[in-house]
């Protein structure tokens, strides 16, 4: 099984490693445009080659896996990646984000998993109680 973690690369780029996930894939298809990331089905894992995207990686990552490790010379020397505001990363944002943002995220986030729309509910119940979060915080 694939430990989820994220690998620093000397171009400046993260290699992204981790268990099959249809909606994190997903996810990383619809933010990170195709011009900025690759797929290698050998390794089975993902490249993202330039800020701000590998950042916006790292934090669908951590969305999905919070638990996930990063690496800055390679597999052998972990540390684990500082997970920031779980509710803007439930909204793949991050904490700069304004809140005209974080709306926009909800709105897209809350089409995408509705039950409704073949989501699953426990993924709707963790946006929507993120943006409540958000929103009692004053950010959205």
């Amino acid at each position: 099984m694939t430990l989820p973690h994220a690998e620093a690369l000397p171009s400046g780029g993260v290699r992204l490693s981790f268990p099959y996930s249809a909606d994190l894939v997903a996810d990383l298809k619809d933010t990170i445009p195709a011009s900025a990331r690759s797929y290698d089905p050998r390794t089975r894992t993902w490249t993202v080659w330039r800020p701000p995207w590998t950042d916006l990686a790292v934090d669908l990552l951590l969305g999905y896996f919070p638990d996930a490790d990063a690496a800055e010379d390679g597999p052998t020397a972990p540390r684990p990646i500082r997970p920031g505001d779980p509710d803007y990363r439930a909204l793949h944002l991050l904490p700069s984000a304004p809140p005209e943002l974080v709306a926009a995220a909800y709105r897209a986030l809350a089409r995408r998993h509705h039950p409704d729309a073949g989501g699953d509910h426990e993924s709707m119940l963790r946006i929507t109680a993120a943006f409540d979060a958000l929103r009692a915080k004053g950010a959205a």
